[in-house]
């Protein structure tokens, strides 16, 4: 009977390492499942990333060119308004000058 106890303790031993040795390698498994797949995540994240970054780029190189455009609009017309005034007042200054070489 004793011999049978110890046969059955052993059986289930043995079934219980059997057991815990595929759970392991499953385990193994799922690791290395999980990493390939985060790995690919990643790549795909990186390379979200670098096109969301260069539409970024693109949009602020864009507005930037805007307002460039849009400040040196604004900086002709002043330079013309300046020299319109300019030249508004050239007549005075002309015959006051004519004036004196006349004398």
């Amino acid at each position: 009977m004793e011999e049978k106890i110890l046969e059955s303790i052993a059986e289930a031993e043995k079934k219980a390492a059997q057991k815990k040795s595929a759970a392991q390698e499953r385990a193994a498994l799922l690791r290395m499942e999980a990493e390939q797949a985060a790995a690919i995540l990643l790549k795909e994240a990186e390379a979200e990333c670098a096109e969301r970054l260069k539409e970024g780029l693109a949009r602020a190189e864009a507005e930037a060119a805007k307002q460039y455009e849009a400040a040196l609009a604004e900086a002709a017309k002043e330079a013309e308004k300046y020299a319109g005034d300019l030249l508004a007042h050239t007549g005075v200054y002309v015959a006051e000058i004519v004036g004196r070489i006349a004398k």
